[in-house]
């Protein structure tokens, strides 16, 4: 469950003073402190994605694959730490040794019952806004994948959607990393 800490103006420096081991994001300078531990089909959702797009990166030597949890300083007032991200070469400038500052090409959030609201709301405005070129909503309860693209005017467009139960469309695929198509059937296999 991811819940408000305090209410006061939370920056960068304020999150790096922060003596606990907890997990952290600070979302419009409001600091949330997440979940301690996510849900095994959650990890498991996450292997499966992060292990698709590390082997596209790696086979075009294209860029960097890392999961949770990593800092991502997108300005003094928004730190998060996406389930997944991937940076291209041409933006590695923005990985330090102390997280990733600056936007990272394509950020992926599987959704909680504790975080659905922030992923699809004030993250997805956020992502775009700080100019996360790909944002992939992954919904484990509904075995369901959006992935929007940048519209070129400051949101988001749906650029392409799965569904495994629904009989529709069960393939993604990315614009940023080309080539990359998901079967859902291989990242939804048996909800434990």
């Amino acid at each position: 469950m991811a819940h408000i800490v305090e209410e006061k103006r939370w920056t960068y420096k304020d999150y790096l003073c922060l003596e606990d081991e907890k997990r952290h994001e600070i979302l419009g300078g409001k600091l949330f402190m997440m979940t301690p531990a996510s849900e095994f089909n959650h990890q498991r959702i996450s292997i499966a994605l992060a292990t698709k797009l590390y082997s596209c990166a790696e086979k075009q030597g294209i860029g960097y694959v890392v999961s949770a949890p990593t800092d991502v300083v997108l300005d003094e007032e928004n730190v998060v730490q996406p389930d997944i991200i991937f940076i291209s070469k041409e933006n590695k400038d923005i990985i330090r040794k102390r997280g990733v500052f600056g936007p990272p090409d394509i950020v992926v959030e599987i959704v909680s019952p504790s975080t659905q609201y922030n992923d699809t709301n004030e993250k997805k405005d956020l992502y775009a806004k700080s100019g996360v070129k790909e944002y992939w909503i992954v919904n484990p309860y509904m075995k369901h994948i959006e992935v929007f693209s940048l519209d070129g005017k400051g949101g988001y467009k749906l650029s392409s959607e799965g569904y495994m139960d629904e009989g529709g469309n069960t393939t993604i695929i990315s614009r940023i990393l080309k080539g990359l198509a998901i079967d859902l059937a291989d990242v939804f296999k048996e909800n434990l």
